[in-house]
């Protein structure tokens, strides 16, 4: 005879944790007491008020204090994926953040001061953000009006303004967007890089506009934007040179540059920023005249030079020798003996006083601690025609200090001639 089976009833309670518990709760909506119409498709979000007043100020006003809503709650500015995110993480402190979630659920957090979600918010952004993510970040904050992930975009994306001014997804930001960028004090790049910037951004919004790409089009798409860019401080050659071509700045504007720097004239109209960025690379030469010999033993060459900063600057670049058959320069940078980059970089068009050097831009500049060695170092697989001599070993430019040192690195390259003719850095 079979014995009958005594036991309670298996039910959803039993041997689950509180959150697991609630999970169930949310997902079943067993004893659910509020009813929320949430997003555009008005998805009916069925929910418990003692869950949501015990972990929200705002939702505590809305379900019991004086003005409490009755009946459905509608909540159009919310998409039914993250208000479900959000209620999950009420329910059960979990939350799975993704590129595509974390800026809907912050600022749905932020609406309903769930405080704590809102720092793990900032939290994966600041773990995750990289440069091909920035400009995305950045456009998804500003369309929910999240000021603060704003701030931490643009921050980033000023730290790390040469790799992603190049980028397609700058071209993809709006208008506003593009203006926080270019008007901060502390964009870490050329202006004439700041320049092509804009411009590639103006040809793209006048593709999304289906309009020419005429100069005309192109400054009217920017307004106020082109004047971000911070003319004073470009060389005058390309001043003259590629902007006077594309005729997007105005003729008067380049007059006005043009008699205040040639002409000791003062008077600049205000839209014309002359404050220079915090960062812009100053050129730190070693002051060598070039040798026109063979310099290296052919085959493998490494040409390396060590210095150190009084103060923290940054490490942009640094000028390269047109020596040899190849126009790139294959380059590594220490830190003591850490390889902070390795790669493989053009030389940019030389400047008409320096025929023979052409600048070699990193993609990301290097934060140059004070008091510690770094030594940058060029490989080549042919024979080097060119070298510098009678170099200097101290620079001093305005408050830096940059004292140069013989390389272990190096095959020949020292402090008195070599390879590497300048350091391009900023403070």
């Amino acid at each position: 005879m079979t014995t009958p089976d005594l036991s309670p009833p298996s039910d959803w309670q039993v041997g689950k944790t509180l959150s697991e518990s609630f999970d169930h709760l949310l997902t079943s909506g067993i004893g659910s007491d509020v009813t929320f119409i949430v997003g555009e498709e008005k998805n009916r979000v069925s929910a418990h008020k003692l869950v949501l007043i015990s972990r929200s100020p705002v939702f505590f006003a809305m379900l019991e204090g004086p003005m409490a809503e009755k009946g459905e709650i509608t909540i159009p500015d919310i998409s039914t994926q993250t208000f479900q995110l959000l209620l999950r993480y009420l329910y059960t402190d979990k939350i799975d953040l993704t590129d595509s979630t974390v800026v809907p659920v912050f600022n749905a957090a932020r609406k309903y001061c769930v405080n704590i979600l809102v720092s793990l918010c900032e939290t994966f952004l600041s773990k995750t953000l990289t440069a091909d993510k920035a400009c995305a970040f950045l456009e998804q904050a500003h369309v929910v009006m999240a000021n603060s992930l704003q701030d931490v975009c643009v921050q980033f994306i000023v730290e790390n303004a040469t790799a992603i001014l190049q980028m397609l997804t700058f071209t993809d930001l709006c208008l506003d967007c593009i203006t926080r960028v270019t008007e901060s004090d502390d964009l870490k790049i050329t202006e004439k890089s700041v320049y092509e910037a804009v411009i590639r951004w103006a040809e793209a919004e006048c593709s999304r506009q289906n309009i020419e790409a005429s100069a005309e089009n192109k400054r009217d798409v920017l307004g106020d934007t082109l004047y971000t860019v911070r003319y004073l401080h470009i060389e005058e050659e390309y001043l003259l040179g590629r902007i006077c071509s594309d005729k997007i700045l105005r003729a008067e504007d380049i007059i006005d540059l043009v008699n205040h720097s040639r002409n000791d004239n003062p008077s600049l109209p205000g839209k014309l920023n002359t404050k220079r960025r915090l960062v812009i690379p100053q050129i730190f030469d070693r002051k060598g005249w070039i040798a026109s010999d063979i310099f290296g033993y052919g085959g493998t060459v490494d040409e390396a030079i060590s210095f150190k900063s009084s103060v923290d600057v940054y490490l942009f670049g640094f000028g390269s020798l047109f020596s040899g058959k190849q126009g790139s320069v294959n380059l590594k940078v220490f830190e003591e003996d850490e390889c902070l980059v390795e790669a493989t970089k053009e030389r940019e068009q030389p400047r008409p006083e320096t025929p023979d050097i052409g600048d070699v831009v990193l993609d990301t500049p290097i934060k140059i601690h004070a008091g510690k060695t770094y030594t940058i170092l060029e490989h080549s697989n042919d024979y080097l025609k060119k070298h510098l001599e009678n170099c200097i070993a101290k620079i001093t430019h305005q408050y830096i200090t940059i004292a140069f040192s013989n390389s272990p690195r190096s095959n020949q390259s020292d402090i008195r001639k070599g390879h590497i003719p300048y350091l391009l850095l900023s403070g």
